[in-house]
């Protein structure tokens, strides 16, 4: 369970950066306290379900991308949109890079 909760946190995190944020906007945003987004981030604490749903709607990202989940067989939209229009050389370049940096 505490991986899930710091995966959650991780991508709370990363989405409220990505909107400019800072924790106090966030948690009137989301009618909470910043010391609850401030738990929830550092995955000392774990959401309701439908609390969860409300953060990825506020947020306007997709629940699975909030819990740091991809399905299998999906591809997360900015990496279709890193590659629109690239070249399948292009593309390889950047992918071997990828792999040599794991």
């Amino acid at each position: 369970m505490h991986d899930i909760c710091n995966l959650f946190g991780a991508a709370l995190n990363r989405a409220r950066h990505e909107l400019g944020l800072t924790q106090i906007e966030l948690a009137e945003k989301l009618g909470t306290t910043d010391r609850s987004i401030s738990d929830l981030e550092r995955g000392k604490t774990n959401s309701k379900l439908d609390t969860v749903a409300h953060f990825a709607r506020s947020l306007e990202i997709s629940v699975d991308a909030l819990i740091g989940v991809v399905p299998k067989g999906d591809v997360p939209s900015c990496v279709k949109t890193f590659f629109a229009g690239m070249s399948a050389e292009e593309a390889a370049k950047y992918i071997r890079l990828c792999k040599d940096a794991e």
